[in-house]
C-alpha cells in the first residue's frame, strides 16, 4: 500500500515546466472545429473533426524534432482515420464480428507501437457511436481534424524549429554536468552513480538523433555536429577521472589535493552547466585557475615522489588525473565557445529520415490485451448503448505488462475519471449551453495537454472530461452520463486486473536468461576491444554493453512488479560490477600507452 500510495503521489508531482505554448495549440486543434459547428448548426460534424484532431494528438511527440513529429502524426492521423472507419463499418453487422475486430486491433495496437492506443480509441468509440453518419462521411470528417492537428503543429515550425535541437543540447550538457559534479562527491556508492550515467548516455544518445534529423551545412564552421564528439570526450574522460581518483586516494597521499581536484571539477562542472544553459563562458577563467591550483600541488608531489617523500605510484595516477582534467577543460571551453557561436542549421525545411523497420512488443502482453478486450467488447456488445465504450476504452489503456503497473494505472485512471466526471457534471448543470461547452472542452483541452508530459495524474483528471464531452457533444448528457462513466471505468478496472493477475503474472522471469548472455557477451566483446587499443571500437561497444545493461536491469525492474516477484540480489550485483567493468575500460583507454624512453613520471 505504501508503495501504491508513492507511486501516485509521484504521478501528481510535476516532473517539469509544463508546455503552456502546446497546450494552447492543442487547445486550437479542439476548440476550431467544435466553435465551427456551433456556428453553422453542425454539432456532430465539428465535434468528430474535434475528436479526430484529439485522437491524432496522442499520437504526438512534443519535444522532438519536427520532421519526427510530422511523420509521427501523419501516420496517427491514418491510423485513427481508418480505426474510424473500421468502427463504423462494423457497427450494423453482428455482434461477434465487432468483438474479434476490436480484439485484434487491440492486440495489434501493443504489438506494433506505431498504431498505439489512437487506433483503439478510434474503433471503439466509432463502434459504439450513435448510427446515422456514413462511413466515408465519418472518416473524412475524422482525417480533417488529424490534418489541421499537423498543419497547426508545422505552422509553429518556422520559430520554433530549432527549439528540440537546442534542447537536446542542454539536456546532454546539464546531465553530463551532473556526472561531473557528481564525480567529487567522496564516496559516490555505485547505486547512486548508475542513474546518474545512465542519464547522460541517454541523452548523448538523444543529441546525436536529433542533429541527425537536421539539415546540417558540413561547410558552416558554426553547425552543431561538432558538440556530440566533444560532449562524448567530457563523458569518457569523467568516468575514468572516477576510476583514477579512487585509485589515488587509496594510495594514501594526502587529502589536500582532494580538496582541490573537487573545486576544480566542481567549477568545470558549473562552467559546462553555464555553457549550454546561457550560451557564456564566463564560469571557465574561474574553473581554468581552480585547475591551476590542482596542478601546481601535483607538480609538487611529483617532486617529493622524486625525492622519495611520497609513494611514485601515486603520484604517476595523479599526473594521469592532471592529464584527465586538462582534457575535460579543453572540451569545456570548446562547448562554450560553440554555445557563444550559437546553433546554425539553415532556413530548410524539417528534414525527413527513411523510416525505420517498425518496432514490434514481443511477448505475450499482446494476446492478453486482445483477449481482455475480447472480453470486454462480449460483455458490452450486447448492451450496444454509446456509453459502453468507456468500459472497453478503460481496459484497453489501463492494462500494463507489469501486474504492479497495471495496478496503478487503474488506480489513477479510477482517481482521474471521478474527479473529471464530476467536474463535467457540474458544468452540464451549471451551463448546458454548447458554446459553454466549447469554451470548458478547450480549457481543458489547454491544461491537459500542457501538463500531460509533466504528470500523468494530471492528464488523467482532463483528459476524462474531454473524452466525455467530445463523443457526446451533439447528446443531451448530464449527472447520468457521470456516474455510469465512473461505474463503468472501474468495472473496466476491475476486469484489467483480473486478466493481469490470471494470464501469465510472472513472464518476466523468462527472459532473464537472454537478458544476462546478451550483458555478458557484450562486456566481453568491449573487453577484447579493449585489449586491441582500440578507441572506436571501445567507445562503441560501451555503449552497446551499457545498452544491454539498462535492458537487463528493466527486466529486473519488471521481475520486482510481479505478483511475489523479487529480482534476485546476486543479478543487481553483477549488474553493479559490470558498471565497473566498463567505468575501468573508459579508465584504462584513457590512460596513454607508455612510450619507449619516457619517464612515467
Amino acid at each position: 500500500m505504501r508503495g501504491l500510495t508513492g507511486a501516485l503521489r509521484a504521478d501528481f508531482r510535476l516532473s517539469g515546466r509544463p508546455a503552456w505554448g502546446y497546450g494552447l495549440l492543442c487547445a486550437l486543434v479542439i476548440c476550431l472545429p467544435l466553435m465551427s459547428g456551433v456556428l453553422l448548426g453542425h454539432l456532430r460534424e465539428g465535434a468528430s473533426v474535434a475528436l479526430g484532431g484529439y485522437l491524432t494528438l496522442f499520437g504526438d511527440t512534443p519535444g522532438q524534432p519536427y520532421g519526427d513529429r510530422v511523420r509521427r502524426l501523419i501516420v496517427s492521423t491514418t491510423t485513427v482515420t481508418l480505426g474510424g472507419g473500421l468502427g463504423a463499418l462494423v457497427q450494423p453487422g453482428p455482434w461477434p464480428v465487432a468483438v474479434v475486430v476490436v480484439g485484434l486491433v487491440a492486440a495489434a495496437g501493443v504489438y506494433w507501437p506505431a498504431l498505439g492506443i489512437p487506433a483503439v480509441l478510434s474503433v471503439t468509440l466509432a463502434y459504439f457511436a450513435l448510427p446515422g453518419v456514413s462511413v466515408p462521411l465519418h472518416m473524412g470528417t475524422t482525417a480533417a481534424g488529424g490534418l489541421l492537428a499537423v498543419l497547426l503543429v508545422v505552422a509553429v515550425w518556422p520559430v520554433r524549429r530549432l527549439r528540440p535541437l537546442h534542447r537536446a543540447v542542454e539536456e546532454a550538457g546539464t546531465a553530463l554536468a551532473d556526472l561531473l559534479a557528481a564525480r567529487g562527491r567522496a564516496p559516490l556508492a555505485d547505486e547512486s552513480w548508475e542513474p546518474l550515467r545512465h542519464r547522460a548516455v541517454t541523452a548523448l544518445k538523444d543529441l546525436d538523433r536529433a542533429l541527425s534529423l537536421y539539415r546540417i551545412s558540413v561547410e558552416d564552421d558554426r553547425s552543431p555536429d561538432r558538440l556530440p564528439a566533444t560532449l562524448n570526450r567530457v563523458f569518457q574522460q569523467t568516468i575514468a577521472l572516477r576510476v583514477l581518483r579512487a585509485a589515488a586516494v587509496e594510495a594514501g597521499i594526502g587529502t589536500e589535493w582532494v580538496r582541490e581536484l573537487d573545486e576544480a571539477v566542481e567549477a568545470l562542472a558549473r562552467a559546462l552547466r553555464e555553457a549550454v544553459l546561457l550560451g557564456g563562458p564566463s564560469e571557465v577563467p574561474e574553473a581554468l585557475a581552480a585547475i591551476g591550483r590542482f596542478a601546481d600541488r601535483v607538480d609538487e608531489i611529483r617532486v617529493a615522489a622524486r625525492a622519495g617523500g611520497a609513494p611514485l605510484p601515486a603520484a604517476v595516477l595523479l599526473g594521469q588525473i592532471r592529464q584527465g582534467v586538462d582534457r575535460i577543460a579543453m572540451a569545456v571551453r570548446s562547448v562554450a565557445r560553440q554555445a557563444a557561436e550559437s546553433v546554425e542549421t539553415g532556413p530548410r525545411l524539417p528534414r525527413f529520415v527513411r523510416p525505420r523497420r517498425p518496432a514490434v512488443s514481443a511477448g505475450r502482453h499482446p494476446v492478453r490485451v486482445g483477449l481482455a478486450v475480447v472480453t470486454a467488447m462480449t460483455l458490452m456488445a450486447l448492451v450496444h448503448e454509446h456509453y459502453a465504450k468507456w468500459f472497453v476504452v478503460t481496459v484497453a489503456v489501463s492494462l500494463r505488462p507489469a501486474y504492479r503497473d497495471t495496478v496503478e494505472r487503474v488506480l489513477l485512471r479510477v482517481l482521474g475519471t471521478a474527479v473529471g466526471a464530476v467536474a463535467a457534471a457540474v458544468v452540464l448543470a451549471v451551463a448546458p449551453g454548447h458554446l459553454h461547452l466549447t469554451l470548458f472542452i478547450s480549457v481543458c483541452a489547454a491544461l491537459g495537454f500542457a501538463l500531460r508530459g509533466s504528470g500523468y495524474g494530471y492528464w488523467a483528471i482532463f483528459s476524462t472530461p474531454l473524452s466525455l464531452m467530445l463523443s457526446g457533444f451533439s447528446l443531451p448528457l448530464d449527472w447520468g452520463a457521470a456516474v455510469a462513466r465512473v461505474g463503468l471505468t472501474v468495472a473496466g478496472g476491475a476486469l484489467a486486473l483480473l486478466f493481469a493477475r490470471l494470464l501469465w503474472p510472472r513472464g518476466h522471469r523468462a527472459r532473464l536468461t537472454a537478458g544476462i548472455a546478451e550483458m555478458l557477451d557484450s562486456h566481453a566483446v568491449l573487453v577484447r576491444s579493449l585489449i586491441d587499443r582500440d578507441a572506436a571500437q571501445v567507445d562503441i561497444r560501451g555503449f552497446a554493453a551499457a545498452d544491454a545493461a539498462g535492458r537487463l536491469t528493466d527486466s529486473l525492474d519488471l521481475l520486482d512488479k510481479e505478483p511475489g516477484g523479487s529480482a534476485p540480489r546476486r543479478l543487481r550485483e553483477s549488474l553493479t560490477a559490470a558498471g565497473r567493468l566498463r567505468d575501468n575500460a573508459f579508465a584504462l583507454l584513457a590512460v596513454p600507452p607508455p612510450e619507449e624512453g619516457r619517464d612515467p613520471r
